[in-house]
């Protein structure tokens, strides 16, 4: 900038006693560079003027180069402030127009602008609309929309087979854990009568062995007591004959119900098995764990989409509503219709309309001041100029070589 350009060459001007009083910057100062923060904000900048010695020719040409250079920046400043100061004498100007409408023409504009801001906020409230699915459950239900109402159905009726079919297999693995047992239980009975069997057998050998002794060594009459004895032997090996038939009876019936239950068993695992993977499928499908949060999602979407198309039906109207506010503006002569748009609500408001007058007069009041300064900038390196020129006529010859090698600004 200008003004570092005259610092700069302060500093370079300044003698050997000038640098020794010139106190380091450091954390000492930051409450003075602070203030002189302040300070520039407050006010302009002055700028300060540079120690040059024009009698030397290569200060004197630096010098004069930094103030055309200075002059140049505040040339374009001025450009650029004229330009936006421009645009916002012609929003001044717009709102003196309309202000004097005729009251049929502002009638218009005020409905215009009125159904404007309440379809800007309607379309604001549909936009902070959240809706509780994930991405993947949105493109899903976009994807199968037509179909989601039937999945749902078959989803609820795969869910309460899915029940059934692990009570089944509850009752099926009672029924097989209660034929095992029975069939321990015969297991059991049978081993119980080969020991009776067993037992009885060496009884009755005992038994035997006793009575041949005494007949033969007693010669005691054992006739009797010999029919008696195989007629009990008889009638106790019938009775566990009979109760192993009975048992070899049990054990195949047994067997056959076992076997129709691991039968029985094996089919509901299949029909489980098939039906897990047909649940997984589905709700891999929607991304979702169950029929009634796929139910709940497809209301989520179905809300949304009644939304999204009331949001484009939004658009459109709100389209159409600036499009007849814009003809309405050029009719009366404004120049920047456009910016109405996001300003409707000034339209139709008063208070709003008074705010947005004083803030562009606040802004072309600080472009004004800016304007003005950069002018001043301008004029104080011209008369700077015009100073080293009249000095000396070689000076002038400068001041036109370095003149001619600057564009016009």
């Amino acid at each position: 900038m200008l003004f570092d350009w005259f610092r700069k060459k302060k500093k370079n001007g300044q003698t050997e006693s000038e640098a020794n009083d010139t106190v380091p910057a450091g954390d000492g100062n930051l409450e003075q560079d602070k203030a002189v923060t302040d300070e520039f904000a407050r006010q302009p900048v002055k700028v300060e003027k540079g120690k040059v010695n024009i009698n030397n020719a290569t200060e004197r040409v630096e010098y004069l180069q930094r103030l055309f250079e200075g002059i140049q920046d505040a040339k374009r400043q001025c450009a650029d402030i004229k330009f936006e100061y421009g645009q916002v004498t012609s929003y001044l100007k717009d709102i003196q127009l309309l202000d004097q409408a005729p009251e049929e023409e502002k009638a218009t504009i005020i409905l215009s602008a009125r159904r404007i801001v309440e379809l800007q906020k309607e379309r604001e409230y549909l936009q902070s609309q959240r809706y509780e699915m994930t991405d993947a459950q949105r493109r899903s239900m976009e994807n199968f929309e037509p179909q989601v109402n039937k999945d749902i159905q078959k989803l609820r009726e795969y869910e309460d087979y899915q029940m059934k079919i692990k009570n089944d297999l509850r009752q099926l693995s009672s029924e097989k854990n209660l034929l095992l047992a029975d069939k321990q239980d015969i297991i059991d009975r049978q081993g119980i009568l080969k020991s009776i069997g067993k037992i009885l057998m060496v009884i009755l050998i005992a038994f035997g062995t006793m009575m041949l002794a005494l007949r033969f060594c007693f010669k005691v009459d054992i006739t009797v007591p010999f029919i008696a004895t195989a007629a009990f032997a008889f009638v106790i090996m019938a009775i566990i004959l009979n109760e192993a038939r009975k048992n070899r009876i049990d054990m195949v019936i047994t067997e056959k119900k076992c076997n129709r239950a691991i039968f029985l068993s094996n089919r509901v695992k299949l029909k489980y098995f098939n039906n897990v993977r047909t649940l997984d499928y589905m709700m891999q499908k929607y991304h979702v764990r169950n029929a009634a949060e796929l139910e709940y999602v497809f209301g989520q979407y179905r809300r949304a989409k009644r939304e999204w198309e009331r949001q484009r039906e939004s658009s459109i109207q709100l389209n159409e509503s600036n499009q007849v506010l814009i003809g309405e503006l050029k009719r009366l002569g404004v120049k920047d219709t456009e910016i109405w748009f996001t300003q409707a609500g000034a339209l139709i408001d008063s208070k709003e309309m008074v705010e947005v007058r004083h803030d562009l007069n606040v802004r072309r009041q600080k472009l004004r001041e800016q304007l003005d300064y950069n002018t001043g900038i301008v004029e104080e390196c011209m008369e700077e100029i015009g100073r080293i020129r009249d000095a000396d006529p070689e000076y002038a010859k400068e001041v036109k070589t370095i003149l001619s090698n600057f564009p016009r600004a």
